[in-house]
């Protein structure tokens, strides 16, 4: 483990002077929230481990929204300096490994030529599981650091996000969005003094994974936040609390927007908890966050209409 993390340090502070910046700093390739991850002179990434608990397909929809994607692994070296780069992998977290028609793809689409499975490699059949992710040291079946195990999609495991090396952006990026309708079926249209439009639309309570899926399944996401004006709207249309579209430390939004605007009712909560917004007497539309993953609220979902940005 220290000469793995020995390497990450020397390959950090000489080979990436290659790249495009003569003295590189993590911020010159990585987003804010993201770590630069390098593997090889040629194989650097950004991560983020998500630490809220959810199953495969809503992990792919969160890295997707933040503008990455389950991490693809083509060889031992980054097999391992992925796995140690959170502080704690406990549980594991998915990776993104999964079968599709008795075949291991990843969802790059990237063919398969490397492996570490925990033991034997799976095999085919009316019972397999066909998703994988790393096995965590309190996991059952745990062996050694680094192995993977396939399981069922609908557990409930942490996330790691990938996304390519990049300039980073700190703004919200404008509304330019034209619809042929100004807003979906059963959803309400707010336009705020900056002149962006947005469609809304309440849903019947569900837990905060379902709520993600919901909204994509419409074409819209759970409902991002960026102004006092825009929190005053939500509060107002919410019976009491609703799930937002943000985790508790995340700088992003599910839809990808950047955290511009916060109202965390407390910054004692627990990293990447599920975050509401919470209009019930005494918290007047403060957000709040909840690491339980059997908890269920009502959803909003938004979808940017016209904008004379």
């Amino acid at each position: 483990m220290i000469s793995m993390f020995f390497y990450l340090v020397v390959f950090l502070s000489s080979s990436l002077a290659d790249l495009k910046h003569p003295e590189p700093k993590n911020g010159d390739y990585c987003a804010d929230g993201w770590s630069l991850v390098c593997s090889s002179e040629n194989d650097c990434s950004c991560f983020q481990y998500v630490d809220g608990y959810v199953r495969y397909e809503i992990a792919e929809q969160i890295c997707n929204g933040f503008g990455g994607d389950l991490p693809s692994i083509h060889s031992e070296d980054k097999n391992k300096f992925i796995y140690v780069f959170p502080d704690d992998l406990r549980h594991g977290a998915w990776i993104g490994l999964r079968r599709i028609n008795n075949t291991f793809i990843w969802v790059d689409g990237s063919s398969l030529d490397y492996t570490s499975w925990n033991n034997d490699a799976p095999t085919n059949g009316a019972n397999s599981s066909d998703c994988v992710h790393y096995v965590g040291y309190e996991d059952e079946g745990y062996t050694v650091p680094f192995k993977w195990r396939d399981g069922p999609c609908t557990k409930l495991r942490p996330i790691l996000c990938e996304m390519p090396i990049s300039i980073p952006t700190t703004t919200v990026p404008p509304s330019t969005t034209i619809r042929p309708d100004p807003c979906p079926k059963n959803y309400t249209e707010r336009c705020f003094q900056n002149s962006a439009c947005y469609c809304y639309s309440v849903k019947s309570s569900m837990y905060w994974g379902d709520g993600v899926s919901v909204c994509r399944s419409e074409g819209a996401d759970m409902v991002s936040i960026h102004s006092s004006e825009e929190n005053n709207f939500i509060r107002e249309i919410v019976p009491s609390q609703a799930w937002i579209g943000c985790l508790y430390n995340s700088v992003y939004w599910v839809d990808g927007t950047y955290v511009n605007y916060e109202n965390w009712y407390s910054s004692s909560y627990n990293s990447y908890s599920f975050g509401y917004i919470d209009s019930t007497s005494g918290y007047s539309g403060s957000w709040r966050a909840s690491s339980s993953t059997s908890d269920s609220l009502t959803v909003v979902c938004k979808v940017p209409t016209y904008s004379d940005v």
